[in-house]
């Protein structure tokens, strides 16, 4: 075969100035092959996704990069097709926003508070053993009802810290981050941890991109935008027609589709200490009772993707490749930044500070809120933040919207 056609097949990824080799590496990445995959395309650059991904293992990172080969980044046609304008602009943001992370770093607000750690983990036991208590010790219907009410709060505070050990920013060690993830996530909730970090991740390298970013591929329950119809995995438009009035039955569908990833997950990866975990889980189902175990899984998981949503699902979708910064900041928003919000969304309100710092522990993002917004204003950069009920009505109002556009797609 041509030489030349034998290195056009070779994968590259743009990181600090160099264009690395990663065709041998892609399969034995811890994180999966698809992130990596990612920035193989062209125009991408993976500089600061895999500094901010990697900031508490970047000297490993550095050592592992350091074994693949490389050539220089030249200013060519081969490396970008923007203007040098906007090369100029994008090395102004790439400085300011190393800078500041440099500066938040310093002042130690990418470091783990035990303490913080330790009481979410108590209000989050407290609420299971309470709700686990009424459930199973009284034949009362509305005292085990508040029960499955109070057991599913617990579940979702934990859905919360979970969330927090996907990025390693709970414990800030990777290693027991994982492992507490296993476990907890397991017996729980009853979930794949590594299914969990390895589709969330996706998410996070490339937020509301289509075809890259897998919460837009929600096919055949949920279509978010109508860009991404022609990427969904559905054969039929029929609920993405209804899905306002369907939701409640397809948010049960998408639980019970990550129930079978994570059954997928279990057999492909085979991670002893998951099978053991979600194991352990079945039991409790058994113990609790199946009823009020779907009722609270169901529960956990709708309240878990509508937060999540409020940030992301009404923003516009794209398919070009722009600056991590400018990326995070166009397509994300932040909701209020009041305490009773910060609670009853597990810090995920603070949406672009997280996206730009994944690392960062989720209750100091509000440390860093005037120094993120003063970056976009700096740079001619929107930085949005809306009331709860503001994104929740936009969030609704954008998927009747979706609706009534793929309505008028099929009617012609």
């Amino acid at each position: 075969m041509d030489s030349s056609k034998l290195e056009k097949k070779r994968l590259e990824i743009l990181y600090d100035g160099y264009y690395y080799d990663v065709t041998d590496f892609i399969r034995k990445h811890p994180g999966g092959r698809e992130i990596i995959g990612y920035f193989t395309h062209p125009n991408e650059d993976a500089t600061i996704p895999m500094q901010q991904f990697h900031a508490r293992a970047l000297d490993k990172v550095n050592g592992i990069m350091k074994t693949l080969k490389r050539r220089p980044a030249t200013e060519t046609k081969e490396i970008s097709l923007e203007d040098k304008e906007t090369l100029t602009r994008n090395k102004a943001l790439t400085e300011d926003f190393t800078n500041l992370y440099l500066e938040l770093k310093a002042e130690g607000l990418f470091e783990p508070s035990y303490s913080h750690v330790a009481y979410r983990f108590t209000e989050m036991l407290l609420l299971i053993l309470l709700g686990l208590y009424l459930l199973t010790g009284y034949s009362n219907f509305w005292v085990k009802f508040l029960g499955c009410l109070i057991f599913s709060m617990g579940k979702i505070r934990l859905s919360w810290t979970m969330h927090e050990s996907s990025h390693y920013s709970l414990l800030g060690n990777p290693k027991y981050d994982r492992k507490l993830q296993s476990y907890f996530l397991g017996i729980i909730l009853g979930w794949s941890a590594i299914y969990f970090r390895r589709r969330h991740n996706l998410h996070h390298a490339m937020t509301q991109r289509l075809k890259r970013d897998v919460d837009l591929e929600l096919a055949p329950a949920f279509l978010v935008h109508i860009d991404a119809l022609d990427n969904s995995k559905g054969g039929t438009t029929f609920f993405y027609r209804h899905q306002f009035l369907l939701s409640p039955i397809l948010n049960v569908g998408v639980a019970f589709y990550i129930l079978w990833e994570t059954v997928r997950s279990l057999f492909k990866y085979r991670v002893p200490d998951e099978i053991f975990a979600v194991g352990l889980h079945c039991v409790g189902v058994y113990y609790v009772g199946v009823w009020p175990s779907i009722f609270s899984y169901v529960l956990t998981q709708a309240y878990f993707n509508f937060n999540i949503g409020l940030s992301h699902t009404h923003l516009p979708v794209t398919n070009k490749p722009t600056h991590w910064v400018e990326h995070g900041l166009v397509h994300t928003v932040d909701v209020e930044h009041r305490p009773w919000c910060d609670w009853w969304m597990g810090y995920v309100n603070y949406q672009i500070e997280h996206h730009l710092f994944p690392t960062m522990p989720q209750f100091r993002n509000k440390l860093a809120v005037d120094r993120v917004r003063a970056l976009a204003q700096k740079h001619g950069l929107p930085y949005e933040v809306l009331s709860y009920k503001e994104a929740s009505i936009k969030m609704i109002k954008n998927v009747l919207e979706v609706s009534n556009q793929v309505k008028t797609i099929c009617s012609n």
